[in-house]
């Protein structure tokens, strides 16, 4: 998932300075190339043996994901593979791949992967998911997701990325983010992007595939509240998923 470890120095300190007080009004959130910038150039070790440890979260997604009887499934964001071991461990025959932004997190996650699984990771931006499959020599496959990854890209990356998703996945795209249930949750949670320091751009799922020409129906689940993470931003403690949303394919 792509979100700052809490073994991160500066999530240490970003919560130790938005706890002094109230909540940072003045502080402009960073832009989407700042985040991408930030999380291409990772390469701590205990961060990602933070982003390693498997969760209920994780294993509930792949729950969902075999149930849909894929044969191969690609995740957008993969990170060092975490949500691919999950689905591995619940079966062993599906084809995994995933894309991740940073070089260091594909190496670490191949050098670290679990006997016997085969997930494939492979370095480029979910924006050029087309052009990164086709480099390694692979075409379309059963399922595309993300898990806490598109939520941290800006529209015009999401955009791109959705529309070449469309394009590759046979059967179905899932999103496990932080989603917006209602027009107020949209409406706010944009202007809390705009307002603070923040690297959730929150959307409506739904409304992003319910309209486009490929999406035969969507289904949408709220993530079980105790197997969910919250953090702190300030004083408000948010969720860093809200949804998962399923948009399967005509």
């Amino acid at each position: 998932m792509f979100r700052l470890s809490n073994f991160h120095p500066r999530t240490a300190l970003w919560r130790a300075v938005t706890n002094i007080g109230p909540l940072p009004v003045l502080i402009r959130a960073k832009t989407s190339t700042t985040w991408q910038d930030f999380w291409r150039t990772e390469g701590a070790e205990a961060v990602f043996k933070d982003y390693a440890r498997p969760s209920p979260l994780r294993d509930w997604l792949a729950a969902k994901l075999v149930s849909l009887a894929p044969t191969s499934v690609l995740e957008l964001g993969s990170n060092v593979g975490a949500n691919l071991h999950a689905i591995w461990k619940a079966n062993a025959q599906i084809r995994l791949y995933g894309v991740e932004l940073n070089e260091n997190a594909v190496k670490w996650g191949t050098q670290n992967m679990p006997t016997g699984c085969e997930a494939r990771l492979m370095a480029g931006s979910m924006s050029d998911l087309e052009g990164v499959l086709a480099r390694n020599g692979i075409g379309p496959v059963d399922i595309v997701f993300s898990c806490g990854a598109t939520m941290h890209v800006n529209d015009d990356i999401f955009a791109a990325a959705k529309q070449q998703a469309l394009k590759m996945a046979r059967k179905a795209i899932v999103h496990v983010e932080y989603h917006a249930w209602t027009p107020a949750d949209l409406q706010n949670g944009r202007n809390w992007r705009s307002s603070f320091l923040s690297d959730r751009w929150v959307r409506d799922y739904v409304a992003e595939y319910e309209s486009m020409p490929e999406v035969a129906r969507v289904e949408y689940f709220r993530i079980p509240p105790e197997m969910n993470v919250t953090r702190n931003i300030g004083r408000l403690m948010v969720n860093d998923m809200t949804g998962l949303i399923i948009a399967y394919l005509k």
